[in-house]
């Protein structure tokens, strides 16, 4: 029931198109849509042209700059000990 295709087909539009403002992962959005539901709707529309949009997301793909990468454990120093922390007869 939780697949991936279920997830972004069923479960994500739901959490769009009927948003939660009493237990938000936002508190400023929902704050806002409580507040002054207009202005939320204004917000909304102007964050999906400004990051929504195919070519924005397609210009988001495009970026080579490796700064904004988070760190991976491939970046690890190679000096660093090898050995495990400890043996699981030690658990």
């Amino acid at each position: 029931m939780y697949d991936m295709v279920n997830i972004f087909e069923v479960f994500l539009p739901q959490l769009l198109r009927y948003p939660n403002p009493t237990d938000p992962l936002n508190g400023e959005a929902a704050a806002l849509m409580m507040r002054d539901a207009k202005s939320y709707e204004a917000k909304v529309k102007e964050y999906v042209a400004k990051y929504a949009t195919k070519e924005n997301v397609d210009d988001a793909g495009n970026d080579t700059d490796d700064s904004d990468e988070m760190s991976s454990v491939g970046s690890l120093d190679d000096d660093e000990d090898d050995e495990p922390a400890g043996t699981m007869d030690e658990v």
